[in-house]
């Protein structure tokens, strides 16, 4: 039995949230558009794959209705923020054997998201000595995450 991973990202690449579920229909794609309004704004655009699920789901909820809503074609040589923002959840699903345990894999990736977000710069705006002492203070939270968690 396999599991659909949805993910939110905003438009600088950073992972918002992280979802595994069993279906990838409307119902589904409403309770993450609504897990995702508790957390965050209503945002001004949102775009999605063709799925014809998230045109239904905006349609039901009333809040999203104002929201622009693009599709983005879905091609293996898309390079686009949508297409590209799962790379490293595959690889680490590689290394790993595949995700055994639903519970277990929605709460690594929902970490792994944190984590890679901290470890994220934009090489055009961020020098390189501000990126070496962010990547340094970065590692640093992590170790302090990881101890606290043994």
């Amino acid at each position: 039995m396999g599991h659909w991973l949805w993910r939110a990202v905003d438009k600088h690449g950073n992972v918002l949230d992280i979802l595994l579920q069993e279906h990838r229909d409307t119902e589904a794609a409403k309770s993450f558009f609504v897990r995702l309004l508790r957390e965050y704004d209503v945002p001004e655009i949102i775009h999605t794959d063709k799925l014809w699920a998230y045109r239904a789901a905006l349609r039901e909820l009333p809040v999203l209705h104002g929201v622009e809503h693009i599709q983005v074609i879905s091609t293996a040589r898309c390079n686009n923020l949508v297409e590209q923002s799962h790379r490293a959840t595959r690889q680490q699903e590689r290394s790993q054997l595949g995700f055994k345990q639903r519970q277990r894999t929605q709460e690594f990736l929902a970490l792994h998201a944190r984590v890679s977000n901290l470890h994220r710069h934009a090489r055009t705006t961020v020098s390189a000595a501000i990126r070496r002492r962010n990547q340094a203070a970065a590692v640093l939270l992590w170790r302090a995450a990881m101890q606290q968690a043994a």
